[in-house]
């Protein structure tokens, strides 16, 4: 983060879009301990920070009132991207159509960094559908949206993807065999399958597209109590697999161990 060696950079602003950063990973609203551990810097900066951000609009406070979440606000700075997005609204017919037959909620996700975040999503009407917001994220190696775009990937892209995603899977004491099996249905299947690996109950089917140049993930998040494994291959992956011939299917590379 540090910008010693140029006066151009602004230490202030980058350490206020790390706290920005830091939250919109984050699966619970965090206090200024938890960030000043994760973006190693003083709690008595981290505070002054997250103080600016609030008065800003950007954060609030949680219910809990020692904690910070990010609030609406800062959708309006992803907004004017996703409005200039062309896959987004080549993909978006297909998403309403997907869902409209199958009650379950679909979206399109797209890489950023370590994670799949989710650009444009339309709710399934199903009572048991699983909620998506835009702009949310995933790692990539619990979603299915992320192993189907490491599986498209080119093969040094995947290569440098993967050691990454490896080495911050040990540091959590995660099992890195579990990527590579998910890695290898995917290349055999066509697309990605993943059951109760970010959270007990939830799974996931995908398939990569590549249209125009952009990679992307058409996603379904499923309840695993509800929707079985057979109804993932034999019913919702077809459908998937179906739109992304019709937007542009992105061939799968042989994973790289």
């Amino acid at each position: 983060m540090s910008g010693a060696k140029d006066r151009q950079f602004v230490d202030a602003l980058a350490r206020g879009l790390a706290i920005l950063e830091c939250l919109s990973r984050a699966e619970k609203p965090l206090g200024n301990g938890d960030l000043a551990r994760l973006i190693t810097l003083p709690p008595s900066t981290v505070s002054r920070l997250t103080h600016t951000l609030t008065e800003l609009g950007y954060l609030r406070r949680s219910d809990q009132g020692r904690t910070y979440e990010l609030t609406p606000k800062n959708l309006t700075l992803g907004y004017p991207l996703l409005a200039g997005m062309g896959l987004r609204d080549r993909v978006r017919p297909h998403l309403a159509r997907i869902s409209e037959q199958t009650g379950h909620t679909v979206a399109l996700a797209i890489q950023d960094g370590l994670h799949m975040c989710y650009v444009d999503v339309v709710q399934g009407s199903d009572f048991h559908a699983i909620r998506l917001a835009t702009g949310g994220r995933l790692r990539m190696n619990v979603s299915a949206a992320g192993i189907a775009t490491l599986a498209a990937m080119p093969k040094q892209k995947r290569w440098s993807t993967l050691l990454r995603l490896r080495t911050e899977m040990e540091q959590r004491n995660e099992d890195v065999r579990g990527l590579e099996n998910a890695l290898e249905a995917c290349y055999r299947l066509g697309y990605a399958m993943v059951r109760n690996t970010w959270h007990e109950g939830i799974g996931g089917v995908s398939v990569p597209i590549l249209w125009q140049g952009a990679y992307g993930a058409l996603a379904m998040p499923v309840p695993t109590k509800t929707v079985s494994a057979q109804r993932m291959h034999n019913e919702l992956a077809p459908k998937l697999l179906s739109a992304a011939g019709e937007i542009g299917a992105a061939p799968l590379q042989m994973p790289a161990y």
